[in-house]
């Protein structure tokens, strides 16, 4: 039976619609999910941002005065965020966030709980998809593993994990290496903590970091003698 000249100017027309409207959603989805480039201009002053901040970062951890060191962090933090306005790929922007937001926390009391750290951690998450090998961000997640409680989300095995890959991209990792070895005490392996330790020590010693260098030698004084 021959099909009616009806149908034929339907089944057409509906067919070519199908496929345009297939194409046009394609092609909405490719711009959606397109990211735009960051203009060099911007980048550059985003990565001179996100330094001073890190900077800022560490002139507060080095301080022993609370008002300098939340002082410190708040420029830190304010620099951080224009930063990743500016290059929302920074992942040194995102790290100095997630570092001088979670040092003012802490200045302020805040126990660690679900919102507090969902709060912070999602810049330390950012950095680390932007340049899974940012060994500070690493150092920082081996840190935050160790210290959480299992309830919250802390995993020693995680904590190894990150901390052994920051050292392992970054040789004069001073502050990864002093995490490890707590994360070996913690574990109950001292043995593999003095190593570390005495390396750690050796390397803040030679850069100038106070606070490292005391550190290091606080933990080696906690650990049972060598064998």
């Amino acid at each position: 039976m021959l099909r009616s000249p009806r149908r034929v100017a339907h089944d057409e027309p509906n067919t070519m619609n199908s496929a345009a409207h297939i194409a046009a959603v394609t092609l909405l989805l490719v711009a959606l999910s397109a990211r735009a480039e960051t203009p060099p201009a911007a980048a550059h002053e985003a990565q001179m941002l996100a330094k001073r901040a890190l900077a800022c970062l560490q002139r507060g951890e080095d301080a022993t005065d609370p008002d300098q060191k939340r002082a410190a962090y708040e420029k830190g933090l304010a620099l951080a965020e224009r930063a990743v306005k500016l290059d929302d790929d920074n992942a040194d922007a995102h790290f100095a966030v997630f570092g001088n937001r979670g040092r003012i926390l802490l200045l302020d009391g805040t126990v660690p709980n679900p919102v507090s750290l969902l709060s912070v951690n999602r810049d330390l998450e950012r950095a680390l998809e932007i340049n899974p090998n940012h060994a500070a961000a690493l150092a920082a997640k081996g840190g935050l593993y160790r210290q959480l409680p299992w309830a919250l989300g802390g995993s020693l095995s995680v904590a190894e994990e990150c901390l052994t890959k920051a050292i392992d991209l970054d040789p004069n990792a001073v502050s990864a290496r002093i995490e490890l070895a707590a994360t070996y005490r913690d574990m109950g392996q001292p043995q593999r903590s003095r190593p570390l330790l005495e390396t750690a020590a050796h390397i803040a010693e030679a850069e100038g970091k106070a606070r490292q260098l005391r550190e290091a030698e606080g933990l080696l004084k906690e650990l049972p003698p060598p064998e």
